[in-house]
């Protein structure tokens, strides 16, 4: 794995930790997902573009393991 996944993957695990946080402290939706996209939108920006589809789909993949419904990017 390359230096710039293994760095995603280290921000994934803390974004992961503050997902269970958000969930606890803001269990409505409206509550809970401007937050969340502030923090995930903020690591899209900070990935390299050719990153963005795998990290996407991590993303997803945290949410869903924390059982969110709706997705990530908010439209």
């Amino acid at each position: 794995m390359n230096r710039t996944r293994l760095r995603l993957e280290r921000s994934l695990d803390v974004l992961d930790i503050e997902v269970s946080t958000l969930l606890s402290s803001h269990p409505e939706a409206t509550d809970f997902w401007p937050r969340f996209a502030a923090l995930a939108d903020e690591l899209m920006q900070r990935s390299d573009p050719l990153d963005q589809d795998w990290l996407m789909a991590r993303i997803g993949a945290m949410l869903s393991t924390h059982g969110v419904q709706g997705s990530y990017p908010l439209f």
